[in-house]
């Protein structure tokens, strides 16, 4: 028999004043005309971390800063201005056909996903592989 504990003090519902500031205003700034539909926050290793849905689908997650981690537009491009313009170019020139739609920032570097691809690249902009995506 396996027991899991689930604790709801790690992880509720809150209201998108509650997220952090630097958090608000990326989604003000990226997303102007969405509004919030789902605000998360749950404790994650200690600290607290934010999952925001707006009304376009986009689901974005934040660190406890208020930091995107990542930013996922299930049915629309990633605004501009998200990915690093070194990136943006090299995916331009690469697939000029694709838009992305979701990028996470990992460990050294970011994972960006285009229709087909998951893309990864350094925190530098250097492009380190392609995957195609099933």
């Amino acid at each position: 028999m396996v027991a899991v504990a689930c604790h709801s003090s790690d992880e509720k519902e809150i209201g998108y004043t509650e997220l952090p500031v630097q958090a608000q205003q990326f989604v003000k700034q990226y997303f102007p005309s969405a509004t919030y539909t789902y605000v998360e926050k749950e404790k994650d290793n200690g600290k607290w971390e934010y999952e925001a849905t707006l009304s376009d689908g986009t689901k974005i997650d934040f660190n406890n800063k208020g930091e995107w981690k990542s930013v996922d537009c299930k049915f629309s491009a990633l605004p501009s201005g998200i990915i690093p313009d070194v990136i943006a170019a090299d995916i331009a020139k690469r697939y000029p056909s694709q838009q992305p739609y979701k990028i996470e920032k990992e460990i050294g570097g970011y994972e960006i996903d285009i229709p087909g691809y998951d893309l990864y690249y350094s925190s530098a902009g250097k492009f380190i592989r392609a995957e195609i995506d099933r």
